[in-house]
């Protein structure tokens, strides 16, 4: 993928290519800031660099650590963020263990994880500093995109430069709003923009360094960065409002939302209304039963919703099972299906997406998926 540069003084360079890679200068020396593909190679040759001595990485994703492979020069020393370690050193332990595969509700990390792992030098943390010629480097804990990421202040020729990860993309953007799928209630869909707090208190941190520059490691380099943080998270809190006003979670959970109780422009929650006769409940099940008392049940992620079903059967309010509609292939929906098809002879359907999902669970890396 080729790229090309921007100066940023004598001795700090952004090469721009698939991620925003820092390049810090000393004499034909550099240390790089995350990492890209191999098209850096055309940006250090153009700068006389012959040697890669450090690279320094904002976070684990592969997007901007893949490359190293390809990169490094012998000798080359990496260093990540502390607490990220092992998503560099022990990737194969986190493809290999199936709590990482299924019934994924807490989806961080996430599968943006690297194929192999790479061998670590040194860690940093929050205020660490080091010296790289004629720059002074201060590592920056600035979770948010991931739970430990981390930002460098680069203080160079007279510049403060952050290089800040993806907390950032530009005035007002951000990389993706699925990063911050965390807090309080939950890591699923329930948490969307959960993490959207930590990423504030991390954005705060950068401002209070009155930085010159932000750089990305997505996105495009920001010459005001008090205004791009203020409009994002603007932005963000008008998104996280926009959200909680269609959803059903301020009726599941009032009390975590106490600030977003009776707003006019939420759509009201309505009292909820008497289950017709026909209907049965059990779990995530429902059982429409007809007046010849055949029985369409849709979904089963419970060997108890087939005890219930027998009971219903010995009360004589079910004649036979006709049909199983699988509404989507969530793994409390589907865990006790085969135990539902070994005890009723019945038809199984599904839209044809869900079908293949559900027929082949081990081609796909997906949240709360399930090997039944």
């Amino acid at each position: 993928m080729s790229g090309h540069f921007t100066q940023i003084s004598d001795h700090l360079f952004v090469h721009h290519s698939c991620v925003n890679v820092g390049i810090i200068r000393n004499g034909n020396l550099a240390m790089l800031i995350d990492c890209g593909d191999e098209s850096i190679r055309t940006t250090l040759n153009k700068l006389d660099i012959t040697k890669i001595v450090t690279v320094l990485f904002t976070h684990h994703h592969r997007d901007n650590v893949a490359g190293i492979t390809d990169v490094a020069d012998a000798g080359t020393e990496i260093g990540v963020p502390e607490s990220e370690r092992q998503y560099f050193e022990n990737v194969e332990d986190f493809w290999s263990d199936p709590k990482h595969r299924w019934h994924l509700y807490n989806y961080r990390p996430h599968n943006l994880m690297l194929a192999k792992s790479v061998k670590v030098a040194k860690t940093y943390k929050n205020g660490n500093h080091m010296i790289f010629g004629n720059a002074k480097i201060t590592v920056k804990e600035t979770p948010g995109h991931t739970d430990a990421s981390v930002s460098y202040l680069i203080e160079v020729d007279g510049n403060r430069v952050i290089f800040s990860g993806d907390l950032i993309y530009d005035e007002g953007q951000i990389w993706d709003l699925y990063s911050l799928q965390k807090g309080d209630w939950g890591t699923d869909y329930h948490g969307f923009l959960g993490d959207r707090k930590r990423l504030a208190t991390s954005l705060d941190l950068l401002k209070g360094e009155s930085p010159s520059l932000l750089v990305p490691t997505h996105g495009n380099i920001i010459s005001d960065p008090f205004l791009a943080i203020d409009t994002l998270m603007k932005r963000i809190d008008l998104c996280y409002d926009r959200y909680l006003a269609i959803s059903a979670l301020r009726h599941y959970a009032p009390d975590f939302f106490p600030y977003y109780a009776d707003k006019d422009d939420h759509m009201p929650i309505r009292s909820g209304k008497k289950i017709p006769s026909f209907l049965r409940h059990f779990g995530t099940t429902w059982i429409v039963i007809s007046e010849n008392r055949q029985a369409f049940v849709m979904d089963c992620g419970s060997t108890q919703v087939i005890r219930e079903i027998e009971k219903l059967q010995e009360l004589g309010e079910i004649s036979e099972i006709t049909e199983l509609w699988v509404t989507h292939y969530h793994d409390d929906h589907v865990d006790a299906i085969p135990e539902f098809q070994n005890r009723f002879s019945c038809y199984t359907r599904t839209d044809s997406i869900v079908a293949q999902v559900i027929e082949s669970p081990e081609a796909y890396r997906i949240p709360c998926i399930s090997p039944a």
